[in-house]
């Protein structure tokens, strides 16, 4: 799904139901900052975002989550797929997730080496 960025880099997924997503680079660090819901309307620019950020070659990549409302299981597991494809000692830091989020990784994958949830 090519979602067009605004003048300040800002993606908008279109809403869908009343879901909608946002997603921009960080500034300060490599990574990007998600506002709103991951789900099957918004998932594609996801999944883009996520691609994108384990394509960079920082050692330490962070999403942004504390204004992210809902995440399905399906939007968690691109995340651990996103930590899955990060080689050597590289580092997915999930900053601030919902609450939800730490309990589907502990659930479906305990052992999953490349994820860090910081709170």
């Amino acid at each position: 799904m090519d979602v067009p960025l605004d003048p300040e880099g800002h993606r908008a997924a279109p809403s869908h139901g009343g879901a909608r997503l946002e997603v921009r680079p960080l500034l300060e660090r490599p990574g990007v900052y998600a506002k709103g819901e991951v789900g099957v309307s918004t998932r594609p620019m996801w999944q883009e975002a996520l691609g994108q950020l384990s394509r960079r070659s920082e050692s330490c990549l962070y999403v942004e989550m504390s204004q992210l409302t809902f995440i399905d299981v399906a939007g968690v597991t691109d995340l651990a797929m996103a930590a899955r494809s990060l080689s050597g000692d590289r580092l997915l830091v999930l900053e601030q997730p919902p609450p939800q989020v730490p309990r589907i990784l502990d659930l479906f994958w305990p052992s999953l080496g490349g994820i860090e949830v910081a709170a």
